[in-house]
């Protein structure tokens, strides 16, 4: 089937056959070896298909006589790229166009029977059935004549689709020839009668072989499905469904018009601009010299395309059908070519050429006249009634209808039995849709149907709902998402209430879960209840007002695969929920919304922050809404649309979203403020940068994190990564026993992969997801590595395989999935170390793997094989380091050092070694005078110089050795300032003695 060799460097070579009706894959990696896994490189030679040439010697045992391959080959990729095979052969004998019989393709409908021969097929198809597909419910009794195809409308009402030249209810009279052709629904009608141009099919033009250009113009109908996918001119081979078929095709599509056409090596494919709706009348030209084709519409530029492959001619064809095909559905047209519906509206003043100097002439022979159509006729229906042939009552909804309905644009008319009623979409409310609102906590209405979507989150392992909302109705859906909509949904998920009770409900596959609270809800409007409900794999919890249940079933599916929008107070057609998603029968929400919260992903209740609505009203009518006022900001509506927000006195800004202490920071740029109480602030630095403003440089070797630090790493050498053999190394020191050390992986949605390591109760843990999530979490049990000392850890990924290594000892080996379902660590080039954004919540994060951030060092980061630590300087994204600080803390420990300084005094002379770097403090009153004396003389310098001068005399000599490092702190009685005092062995000026003098940093 296909031979492939190494070029010049040796015996590699990849052989694919079939040996005893089963497929087999032989690759050899030179000399006598053969082995199913790539061992080398190299430039390998032509690939053959089939067979090989003559003049090329073959390698392999297997291949050595073997038999020429007999049969087809449809699709070749080669590394992920696809290989067209007529365009891209270079060479190749007694190849032939392999079409696989129509019938494997099972084209029959309704239980019709497909019958094929060399020649032809068909479908047999079963009684009240008919058509080439068997897709039109048969006439047992055909009240349509002269050939007429009947179609059932209803059980006992019929239409007759005419052919060309006949009119009438049923094809009885005579017809003339047309000069515009116009479809309405399913049939072809004329709009003037005239002897030019006639529908149908226009034979014969059989010189259009290099060379065609159409001129054409056509007006729409008053129907916004006349623009969507409607065909215009077809000619083409009889579809088959092989993407080889000679066509050219002209149709509309999603507001443009497609020129399209196939030479039997690919499609060619031009697209104009949207059409303009004010221009009523269209102009079309197109055409194609050889592989070249060109489309112009109206005033637009001309834009042209060309066809793949080598061939330039277009085979022979003897129909072109205008409008529709005989007996029209997109199957029987070659791909590339179909569209669902035939053209809606008039075609008139069509014209070709098939010389570029040609002169434009009229189709058909005679000119206009069409070889054959279907149902082209024209009835001017009476006040009341619509239709091809009239049947069809005008509704009050229709634009027919007078007078029209009032509904404004954008919303839907909903026809009554006394009347009609508005749809409105969100943002818009009223008898008519005529009012704008503006949605700041939603309200629904059973009554009016209403609902809102949102797009659908990753809820595929875990699903966590919490919701704020307040019934007026002990009924109605909450949030609905199913893998379906409609009555044959699959998987669903569905928080609704039932007589006054919550009731979760959700299929995963294997039957419906449910859960109800223990108490109802207050219906009359008078509580904001709180729900939090879901479920992790199989096992499912409700919470309402923090009275909890839950379910854990010991067996069952654990997945929930949902491809819906999530909607919320109903769902936009409520036939469409699962017969099992409520007891009863479904109802909307009455009620109103205050927050929604999905995977801790909060939605936007608003017109604008929801994908799509209808009648949602607003619950106060203002523009006051529950989170409109942040941190703890109370609202006032001024006016319509409008509101005020009284901040607490640590907030301020227009939705009291801005820290009051960080107004006027000077916080150094690339730098965040974070409040620190009323008016004080501290700033939060990027890697690389410390002191109290951020303006100091520090050293990035080793990476101190406090619990909420993080570094977000993008690794360049994603690209060159081997995804299957994956490996993190470094060493930490820890000072808390939990904690998240490193993430591998994007940490964006639960089904993104990842390699996880922590801390656990002083236990290193370790976590991978290669897919599915289907290995446990594990843990070394029988160390503890919490405080204080520095440890070395490993961890190694080969395929499903992993190894930890501690402090250079191999503590683990385990095969997390023996199946070897997924083999790779897709982790998107992303690495997390300490923590996560401080947006995030590391438990929501990490599906709970761990509660909080490290609290620690970190140093010596290597990424699999890398010979160097990772320089995050250099390749660090987002670079945050935090010390959080509190004024209370340094009241503490400054009265701890009033304590204990006289007993210390005697050992100020012994070498002093802190690893820990000063947090940098702002204070927003002066400490306590009566801890200020005692802290004159604490003053720990080589040199009495700088502070030293200001304050007191050093009372030691602080003898330090190289590299070692000492902090210590001063505190001014006169401005309630800590000065950070320090310096590191080396640094500066030496004195005699290894004396170092400290400067003020």
């Amino acid at each position: 089937m296909l031979h492939t060799q190494q070029q010049n460097f040796g015996d590699q070579y990849l052989h694919v056959f079939l040996q005893d009706g089963s497929p087999v894959a032989e690759l050899g990696c030179g000399g006598s070896r053969v082995v199913n896994a790539a061992t080398g490189q190299g430039n390998f030679g032509p690939i053959f298909l089939g067979d090989v040439s003559s003049h090329w010697e073959m390698h392999g045992g297997s291949a050595t006589g073997a038999r020429r391959f007999i049969g087809c080959i449809k699709e070749l990729q080669v590394n992920s790229k696809e290989i067209y095979l007529v365009g891209e052969a270079v060479r190749g004998r007694n190849i032939e166009d392999c079409d696989p019989p129509v019938c494997q393709h099972l084209p029959c409908r309704n239980g019709g029977t497909c019958v094929s021969d060399a020649e032809d097929w068909f479908c047999e198809c079963p009684p009240l059935y008919a058509g080439r597909l068997c897709q039109f419910d048969a006439c047992e009794r055909n009240p349509c004549g002269h050939g007429a195809t009947c179609i059932p409308k209803s059980p006992l009402e019929a239409i007759c689709l005419c052919p060309y030249g006949r009119q009438g209810l049923l094809c009885e009279e005579r017809k003339c020839y047309v000069e515009q052709l116009r479809r309405d629904g399913a049939l072809i009608i004329v709009c003037t009668i005239n002897s030019k141009s006639r529908g149908g099919s226009m034979q014969p033009f059989q010189f259009i072989r290099f060379f065609y250009e159409f001129k054409l113009r056509f007006t729409l109908a008053n129907n916004s499905s006349a623009v969507k996918d409607n065909l215009l001119l077809f000619a083409g081979h009889r579809g088959r469904g092989d993407a080889g078929d000679d066509f050219l095709v002209l149709g509309l599509r999603s507001g443009r018009v497609v020129h399209r056409f196939n030479l039997g090596s690919g499609v060619a494919t031009i697209v104009s601009d949207r059409l303009d709706p004010q221009v009523d009348v269209h102009t079309v030209t197109f055409g194609r010299s050889k592989r070249i084709g060109w489309l112009k519409l109206d005033g637009q530029r001309n834009r042209t395309g060309s066809s793949p492959g080598p061939l330039l001619g277009l085979n022979v064809f003897h129909q072109l059908f205008v409008g529709g095909y005989n007996e029209y559905t997109p199957e029987l047209l070659p791909l590339g070519s179909r569209f669902r519906h035939g053209f809606l509206g008039c075609i008139f003043d069509m014209h070709f050429r098939t010389k570029r100097d040609g002169k434009f002439q009229v189709l058909g022979k005679p000119s206009g006249h069409a070889a054959f159509g279907r149902s082209v006729g024209h009835c001017q229906c009476p006040f009341g009634w619509k239709g091809a042939l009239c049947s069809e009552t005008v509704s009050v909804c229709d634009v027919e209808h007078s007078p029209p309905p009032l509904c404004v644009h954008g919303a839907a008319c909903i026809p009554l039995p006394d009347g009609y009623t508005c749809q409105c979409p969100l943002g818009s409310v009223g008898l008519y849709c005529e009012k704008a609102i503006a949605i700041s906590d939603p309200f629904f209405s059973s009554n009016q149907s209403s609902w809102m979507s949102f797009p659908p989150v990753r809820t595929r392992h875990r699903t966590a709902l919490q919701l704020q909302f307040q019934p007026l109705s002990p009924d109605g859906i909450l949030v609905y998402t199913a893998q379906h909509l409609g009555a044959r949904a699959g998987d669903f998920l569905c928080l609704s209430l039932t007589s006054g009770f919550v009731q979760l409900r959700y299929d995963l596959g294997d039957g419906v879960h449910a859960l109800r609270s223990a108490q109802r809800v207050d219906s009359r409007g008078r509580t904001w209840h709180t729900v939090k409900a879901g479920r992790v794999g199989r096992h499912g919890f409700l919470s309402l007002d923090d009275q909890e249940i839950s379910e854990r079933p010991a067996h069952g599916m654990t997945t929930l695969d949902v491809a819906s929008d999530i909607f919320v107070g109903g769902v936009s057609t409520l036939s469409s929920v699962s017969v099992d998603a409520t007891e009863g029968a479904p109802l909307g929400f009455t009620g109103g919304f205050r927050e929604l919260l999905v995977n801790g992903e909060e939605f936007e209740l608003t017109e604008t922050g929801a994908v799509s609505g209808a009648n949602v009203g607003d619950w106060d009518g203002t523009a006051c809404g529950f989170k409109v006022c942040r941190n703890g900001g109370r609202c006032r509506a001024t006016g319509s649309g409008a509101f005020t927000c009284a901040c607490p006195p640590s907030w301020t800004g227009p939705a009291c979203d801005r820290a009051a202490s960080c107004v006027d920071n000077v916080c150094k740029a690339g730098s965040s403020c974070a409040p620190s109480g009323v008016a004080s602030y501290r700033c939060i630095c990027p890697l690389g940068s410390g002191g109290r403003y951020c303006d100091a440089e520090i050293p990035t070797r080793t990476l101190k994190f406090v619990g909420s630090s993080y570094v977000k790493y993008e690794d360049r050498r994603y690209d060159t990564r081997d995804f299957k053999h994956a490996r993190v190394s470094f060493s930490f020191l820890a000072n808390s026993n939990n904690g998240v050390i490193a993430w591998v992986g994007k940490a964006e949605h639960e089904d993104d992969d990842y390699l996880a390591v922590g801390l656990e109760g002083g236990r290193l843990k370790i976590a991978v997801n290669l897919g599915e999530e289907l290995s446990v979490p594990v843990e070394i049990r029988n160390v503890s590595l919490c405080c204080g000392a520095w440890h070395d850890v490993s961890v190694a990924l080969n395929g499903t395989v992993v190894q930890v290594f501690l402090d250079r000892r191999r503590v683990l080996r385990e095969d997390l999935d023996p199946l070897e379902r997924y083999v790779a660590l897709n982790y998107g080039g992303q690495i997390y170390f300490g923590g996560f954004e401080l947006y995030r919540n590391v438990s929501m994060v990490t599906h709970g793997l761990f509660s909080k951030g490290f609290d620690g060092s970190l140093r010596n980061v290597y990424l699999f094989t890398d010979t160097k630590p990772l320089l995050f300087l250099d390749n660090t994204v987002v670079r945050v380091s935090v010390v959080p600080t509190a004024l209370a803390l340094v009241a503490a420990l400054v009265l701890l050092l009033a304590l204990v300084v006289p007993a210390l005094l005697p050992l100020l002379a012994v070498p002093v070694v802190a690893a820990v770097p000063p947090p940098v403090l702002r204070g927003p009153r002066p400490l306590p005078r009566v801890a200020v004396p005692l802290l004159h003389a604490l003053v720990i310098s080589g040199r009495r110089r700088g502070p030293a001068r200001r304050f007191g005399v050093a009372l030691g000599v602080l003898r330090l050795k190289p590299g070692e490092t000492v902090w210590g702190a001063v505190l001014s009685p006169r401005r309630a300032v800590v000065l950070i005092l320090g310096g590191r062995a080396g640094e500066g000026r030496r004195r005699r003695g290894g004396h170092l003098r400290l400067r003020r940093e």
